[in-house]
């Protein structure tokens, strides 16, 4: 975005440094979209209206938009439906704000059915499919500026095995086989990150890290909070269970083979997770069930090799709703404890993300090296158990937040934002979401929902006046809102009306479904084409690790 000139307060910030600011996207047949979340015209009239406590910015006379980058990314975006007429930016500022206030924590609805666990198992899957050194958890836009975005538009979990054992030795173990896994710190009373009780060893329960704290891992950002950690932690595991079973029962293969085996069960069983498992919780099951039997109408395989981007920038953002403000975590921070696991704190309790100060010597993790020892999860309160044999489901199971046009208020108190001192609309997820879709030229939710049904789909959309009679209606109203609707919105609210919170609805449902069956039908390894009736779950995968609960194995 462009460098804005400003007079020296306590408020003293510098746009040009917001990383959020200005995003390109290479699109098929159209080329490079690139520009500014918020339009350089509109910059002023923005912070007059929404940052009356700051200096008013005066956009440089620079010229801010450089040229397009002379080389095509190996990642590229592309469109289902055709593209928008676009609200103001004032107006989708005025509601993102809406959409994260405090009052609405505390006046939340409630949770929905969804384990709280599949959150992060869904950042996890983001990850697996999207690549941006630039991105974290509210953002996984393409800026070609500051990397080339390589990840491939599949399911097959190059975000943990990296380029394999010989391009990417440093992931594994001396044999090329195996995952390194990283140990924990031990603690003792009284540390920073709350009162604690002593546990004083190191458990094999952290990322593999750098004497910088960095992970070592195949996609640095499952390092940004301690949540998606620990499941990519789990991942590890389990490939290194994986190993293990096939010499146990007699293979005779070692080396690159062994690893190559294995890679393809865990690859079969991490799709089986998404499609039996994952998306069955998120998006209705008759909607899944009509594009595995009758096709994809919109994410065809012409353009396997592209990520929609009303995937990327609007459905696939459902997570965003879900995430808790605080958590049951494992033994030591929960309620009866009076010491919930905060939002803030899984965030600081990360390699990527845990330093909320510009103090260049602070450090992650409260200056320990690795992951607190009191910090691993206990996953029996982050997914249901109950149809494991020989395993008791936690009574205090989290479930995530309903899936709804509400985000939690902790979102803009991660250490990221504690180290910038920018007006609200500049750190809130909600307005840049909406912002990213208006550059991106998405079309309404009333849109897509007529394409859908003049491709044949069967469905009733949701109205206007159901849209309006939510959270932010006058917002709506005022700004017709409720009759072209932003597509990322109208997904939210559908899940709403139609499921309340506990499912995408119609619109949400198919973009979901057509990506992923297409992503593992083109992927190297597919288990739609291997293995169609192989069914597995992710407490499944934690119960084959055999770690669910550390720390109440410690007594």
């Amino acid at each position: 975005m462009a460098q804005l000139a400003y007079v020296p307060s306590e408020y003293s910030y510098r746009f040009k440094t917001m990383k959020h600011g200005r995003e390109s996207y290479f699109l098929k047949n159209f080329g490079w979209v690139s520009g500014s979340l918020i339009p350089l015209p509109d910059i002023t009239n923005v912070f007059k209206k929404f940052a009356d406590k700051f200096p008013v910015p005066v956009p440089d006379p620079i010229d801010p938009s450089p040229g397009d980058p002379p080389t095509k990314p190996r990642r590229i975006f592309c469109r289902l439906f055709g593209e928008g007429a676009q609200p103001s930016t004032e107006a989708l500022i005025e509601l993102g704000l809406a959409m994260e206030s405090e009052m609405q924590d505390i006046i939340s609805e409630g949770d929905s059915n969804i384990p709280a666990g599949y959150t992060y198992l869904g950042q996890f899957i983001d990850h697996d499919i999207t690549r941006d050194d630039s991105s974290d958890l509210m953002d996984d836009s393409v800026d070609p500026t500051d990397i080339m975005n390589v990840r491939t538009p599949a399911l097959d979990l190059d975000c943990l095995y990296g380029s394999g054992p010989k391009l990417s030795a440093e992931l594994f173990e001396s044999d090329g086989v195996h995952l390194r896994v990283g140990m924990t710190s031990p603690t003792v009373d009284g540390e920073p990150g709350g009162e604690i009780p002593g546990i004083d060893q190191s458990l094999p329960n952290d990322l593999p890290r750098r004497e910088d704290m960095s992970a070592i891992i195949g996609d640095s950002r499952n390092d940004e909070n301690l949540a998606v950690a620990q499941t990519h932690l789990a991942f590890i595991k389990f490939h290194n269970a994986v190993v293990d079973r096939l010499v146990a029962e007699g293979s005779t293969l070692q080396g690159e083979a062994l690893y190559e085996k294995a890679r393809r069960q865990v690859v079969f069983l991490y799709q089986s997770i998404v499609l039996k498992d994952f998306l069955p919780r998120l998006i209705e099951v008759d909607v899944l069930k009509d594009v595995l039997t009758y096709g994809r109408k919109f994410y065809t395989d012409d353009l396997a090799e592209c990520m929609p981007i009303e995937f990327s920038v609007a459905a696939y953002r459902l997570g965003h709703s879900m995430i808790r403000t605080v958590y049951e975590w494992n033994r030591v921070f929960n309620s009866d404890q009076e010491r919930q696991a905060t939002l803030d704190l899984l965030f600081e309790f990360s390699g990527g993300s845990g330093v909320r100060s510009a103090n260049p010597e602070d450090t992650p993790f409260f200056d320990k090296p690795t992951v607190p020892t009191n910090w691993i999860v206990d996953w029996t309160r982050l997914y249901d158990f109950s149809g494991i044999p020989d395993i008791d489901s936690d009574p205090t199971l989290n479930f995530a937040r309903q899936i709804d046009a509400r985000l939690s208020f902790a979102l803009k108190t991660l250490p990221e934002f504690q180290r910038m001192n920018l007006p609200d609309f500049m750190i809130s997820l909600a307005t840049r979401n909406l912002l990213r879709g208006r550059l991106m030229k998405l079309p309404s939710g009333q849109a897509v929902a007529q394409a859908m049904q003049n491709a044949g789909l069967k469905f009733t959309p949701i109205t206007a006046a159901e849209i309006a009679n939510g959270p932010h209606s006058d917002i709506l109203l005022k700004h017709g809102l409720d009759q072209q609707t932003p597509l990322w919105y109208y997904i939210l609210r559908e899940a709403k009306i139609r499921n309340n919170g506990n499912k995408l609805g119609p619109v949400g449902s198919r973009i979901i479904a057509e990506v992923f069956v297409g992503l593992i039908a083109n992927s190297p390894i597919s288990v739609l084409k291997e293995n169609q009736d192989l069914r597995f779950s992710m407490p499944e995968l934690l119960a084959a690790v055999d770690d669910l609960n550390p720390l109440g194995n410690l007594g």
